[in-house]
């Protein structure tokens, strides 16, 4: 868990990078509330989570950093002893900001999303081991960052992945996440974050 601790301070000290571009330290302190709140949350696991997660990533100018709690589910199938899916439910917090701009709502921009996730796994525990496909609803509070019409603040979010693992209880991923609201609105242009994630299994 030690281990852990560094991990989530390396990941605020990452946030406090980020948000400093906005030039008003109160605005930066209060601004770390929700970040600290969920690492506090999945530091001590009080939501009973299987793994928590930090990841960070960019789409050209518009970088993000996040924060996930996934659950496990029972549900799967196994094809043969080599080759078997899974299936996961998660709960995510993610900030974006418009690299090397100020702090604004034109600038910045927070997601909630709630996802149904499948892994398709081929090998335990080994340094590549699965292939992650997701999709679920976004809640955002800008509809615009940098130019990038979203369309409304509702969205879909869709996630395609590698990953393995270092050990039992780390693991990583690399993979594209992709926010759109699939034409439900006039504006969709839509955007891409190539995010890479560090995963901490609170059981083997």
């Amino acid at each position: 868990m030690m281990f852990l601790g560094r991990l989530g301070t390396l990941f605020l000290l990452l946030s406090v990078s980020q948000l400093s571009v906005a030039g008003s330290p109160p605005s930066s302190v209060w601004r770390l509330g929700i970040p600290v709140w969920l690492g506090a949350i999945a530091t001590s696991n009080v939501v009973n989570a299987d793994s928590f997660s930090l990841g960070s990533g960019s789409s050209g100018r518009v970088i993000s950093n996040e924060i996930t709690l996934r659950w496990n589910s029972e549900s799967g199938y196994r094809f043969d002893d080599g080759f078997w899916l899974s299936s996961y439910q998660q709960f995510s917090y993610t900030m974006w900001q418009v690299e090397g701009l100020k702090l604004s709502h034109e600038t910045a921009n927070n997601t909630v999303d709630i996802i149904q996730g499948f892994r398709w796994n081929f090998a335990d525990f080994r340094l590549l081991s699965y292939v992650d496909t997701s999709l679920g609803l976004s809640v955002q509070a800008n509809d615009e960052v940098g130019g990038i019409k979203l369309g409304d603040v509702l969205q879909f979010t869709e996630y395609t992945g590698i990953g393995g693992y270092f050990s039992p209880r780390w693991q990583w991923d690399f993979g594209v996440r992709h926010y759109s609201n699939n034409y439900m609105y006039r504006d969709n242009n839509g955007i891409n974050f190539y995010r890479f994630i560090i995963s901490y299994n609170y059981q083997k």
